[in-house]
């Protein structure tokens, strides 16, 4: 693998690491990545991809001049090379940079750090330099940013705003994939365009496949009667 020479300049020195008291959110943030690392993940087995979904783990950016990397833990993080497995990092000069970062919006770190573009504590400016193609921050509520949505993607000299279609969903050019919010979720939708069910939903679908599965063999064992009968067995 090509190693990746990006390193941050000392404007972004004081960009802190996240930590444990900054990662801890809300049952209903936690739902949120949640819905989305397993609903990501169904995405990359179902079409074979060698996708690395990553849940709040550690992604290491480094910094010129020896200085101590930047350790952010973003909350949804999809590697489109590492294949999945346990990992406890990505240590971008190794790995290369994700293709998709999303956090999930907290009132005590989403204004900034996860949205701020004009100040060298905000996160987007550090994932643009580090050769991040696609960043969404989601607010369930849309309480602390206004709006459920924000995003920034990699234009010819930088982030530049990442707008949905006209569909209504933002479709990521880096995997093929689109997401939109549906009430308090961010939803995936394939590469087919199709709403990848979440955990609940496919225990649905499995429950239905049984009772389908079951009526058949019922319906079967009910024509190998009749036809025993009508042979006088």
């Amino acid at each position: 693998m090509t190693a990746h020479t990006v390193a941050l300049g000392p404007e972004f020195d004081r960009l802190p690491d996240d930590t444990e008291e900054t990662l801890v959110g809300t049952s209903l943030h936690q739902a949120a990545m949640v819905a989305l690392y397993t609903s990501l993940t169904l995405c990359a087995r179902r079409r074979g991809l060698p996708w690395f979904v990553g849940n709040q783990i550690k992604l290491v950016i480094p910094r010129g001049g020896n200085r101590a990397p930047y350790m952010p833990s973003p909350d949804i993080l999809v590697h489109p090379t590492l294949t999945s497995g346990s990992r406890g990092s990505i240590i971008l000069a190794a790995d290369g940079p994700p293709a998709l970062i999303i956090e999930v919006a907290s009132p005590s770190t989403a204004l900034e750090y996860d949205v701020n573009l004009t100040s060298p504590t905000g996160k987007p400016r550090a994932y643009e330099t580090a050769g991040v193609a696609e960043y969404l921050v989601f607010d369930p509520v849309g309480d602390i940013l206004g709006t459920q949505m924000w995003g920034r993607r990699a234009g010819p000299r930088g982030f530049v705003p990442w707008a949905p279609a006209a569909d209504g969903r933002w479709h990521s050019a880096a995997l093929g994939i689109a997401f939109a919010p549906q009430g308090l979720r961010l939803r995936v939708y394939n590469q087919d365009g199709d709403l990848v069910p979440l955990t609940e939903e496919l225990a649905d679908l499995v429950e239905e496949r049984d009772r389908q599965l079951a009526e058949q063999e019922r319906r079967l064992a009910a024509l190998e009667a009749e036809l025993r009968r009508l042979r006088g067995e």
